[in-house]
């Protein structure tokens, strides 16, 4: 083989290898499960507010079965472990509307990863291997009111305040119930000063659910609250909010997401 022949081969053969390897990679990032990664990836961007180092890895690890898996229905466990409080394992939460133990579940993740905290459910489903402390009650702004409760799986609430749901929630059979506030539930589980997390759930209630609470006593490093796109609601929830020092900081179809101004 002559000097010539061998300086061309030299040349050709990184040439060919970079080709294939460029071809490969274009290949596999038309197939089913790339465009699955990508779709998840924009997901991630876009449920939780995370950066784009956070999403690439959080994605990663979803691609390969790594890390915990995250059962909640718009990604509000993501935002907490991943966005707000990453590598945090002794948090502490409540969870109002907690409903399902499993599925759709916002704190089930955390309590895997050695949070602890309150469920709050006036009728709980699939609570076990859950180690919260489950409260099977309604919350109000006030305690020792009777109301009308609809118990739908996932749409149950108060009749006075159900909202954008409340057709089909009044389809499930009706129960009276007394109220009880977040406050009273906070205080005789001895729940600490600071509470990482907080979401409500509670089918046009949360306002309600707010003002049962002394929020110059109690503060929290994370909320997500379900509005649902209903006004005044959504609105009076960010302007209460904000008179004790809460910004909204992001925002996901039917939730508000909540942290101190300024974090």
């Amino acid at each position: 083989m002559s000097i010539n022949t061998i300086r061309i081969v030299r040349i050709v053969k990184p040439v060919l290898v970079l080709t294939f390897t460029a071809s490969a990679i274009l290949v596999m990032a038309r197939s089913p499960r790339a465009i699955e990664i990508r779709k998840q990836f924009n997901t991630n961007r876009d449920c939780c507010d995370l950066s784009l180092t956070e999403a690439l890895r959080l994605t990663w690890q979803e691609a390969i079965g790594a890390g915990p898996t995250y059962p909640s229905e718009i990604g509000q466990d993501k935002w907490l472990l991943v966005k707000m409080f990453p590598g945090v394992r002794d948090g502490y939460f409540v969870d109002v509307g907690s409903g399902h133990g499993t599925i759709g579940s916002n704190t089930k993740t955390a309590e895997e990863l050695g949070w602890r905290g309150i469920c709050v459910d006036p009728f709980p489903t699939q609570m076990e291997g859950r180690t919260c402390k489950m409260e099977k009650e309604v919350v109000g702004s006030t305690a020792g009111r009777r109301v009308t409760f609809y118990t739908h799986s996932g749409l149950g609430g108060v009749g006075d305040t159900l909202g954008k749901w409340k057709e089909e929630a009044m389809k499930a059979p009706a129960v009276e119930l007394t109220t009880i506030t977040l406050g009273e539930i906070l205080e005789r589980n001895q729940a600490p000063a600071f509470i990482h997390f907080m979401s409500i759930d509670i089918e046009g209630a949360e306002l309600d659910a707010l003002k049962g609470i002394a929020l110059d006593k109690y503060r929290f490093g994370a909320l997500a609250i379900e509005h649902n796109e209903e006004e005044p609601k959504r609105t009076d929830i960010i302007n209460y909010l904000k008179q004790y020092g809460y910004a909204r900081v992001h925002t996901y179809r039917q939730d508000d997401f909540f942290a101190p101004a300024g974090r």
